[in-house]
């Protein structure tokens, strides 16, 4: 709720700043960067009859990527257009007490969630009376991408449909000079896509410590939530 609030007061600031243009010595840039989630959440029964165990999940913190951004600059407006492409993830590996195959067993598992968001949006400066440094606002909307990854002894899942979520997203920024073309740029973002996963293991049995480990074979679906604060830093290029 409180992105889609935001959200709308920007489109008004927007508005208004197409009028408010300022003087740039450039209209077009890029920024490479390094990407920080503190958390995502996974749910492993979206569909159960109950809400307790819908709202079952782990959380899957500390997620760290890179992307891409281009920016650019309407003429004579105080307005970006906005469009990046991010990859992040994070995984872990430990041991857990499964009940596969009838039997209950302790099994190397690795976990976790790869996301990639796709975004467009519009930015605008906001005027803080400094020649080196400068703050944006802005949201946009957005196509995310994001899987489960799981492997439990040896054996990967596949997934069987299309995880891809929308949703809208808004942020804020601190823009500061290096030189006539380079600046450091820092991001605060806040976004809130959920994306569901339908899943199947990739075999059918393997043979760890000895014994052979049956899978189940029919499908099941989890949720990924990625809720958390997005963190970015990186080096903007202004090209033209």
């Amino acid at each position: 709720m409180r992105p889609r609030l935001a959200f709308i007061v920007l489109i008004f600031i927007a508005l208004f700043q197409i009028v408010e243009g300022r003087q740039f010595d450039w209209t077009s840039s890029f920024v490479i960067r390094a990407n920080y989630i503190t958390s995502s959440k996974l749910f492993f029964n979206p569909d159960a009859a109950t809400n307790d165990l819908r709202s079952q999940y782990i959380t899957v913190d500390d997620m760290v990527g890179a992307g891409l951004e281009w920016r650019w600059r309407i003429e004579d407006a105080n307005i970006l257009v906005v469009v990046s492409a991010d990859y992040i993830s994070k995984s872990r590996d430990e041991s857990q007490l499964l009940a596969i195959g009838g039997s209950l067993r302790r099994l190397p598992v690795t976990e976790g969630v790869r996301f990639i968001p796709l975004e467009l949006g519009i930015n605008t400066y906001i005027p803080i009376g400094s020649e080196n440094m400068r703050l944006t606002m802005g949201g946009g909307f957005g196509a995310y991408y994001a899987i489960r990854t799981l492997e439990v002894a040896g054996v990967g899942i596949r997934i069987g449909n299309t995880p891809i979520g929308y949703g809208i997203h808004v942020g804020t920024g601190v823009e500061y000079k290096v030189n006539s073309i380079l600046s450091l740029r820092m991001e605060m973002k806040f976004r809130d896509p959920e994306i569901v996963n339908e899943i199947s293991f990739e075999q059918e049995s393997t043979d760890y410590g000895g014994s052979v480990i049956v899978f189940p074979q029919n499908a099941f679906r989890t949720k990924i939530q990625v809720d958390g604060l997005s963190l970015s830093l990186g080096l903007m290029v202004e090209v033209f």
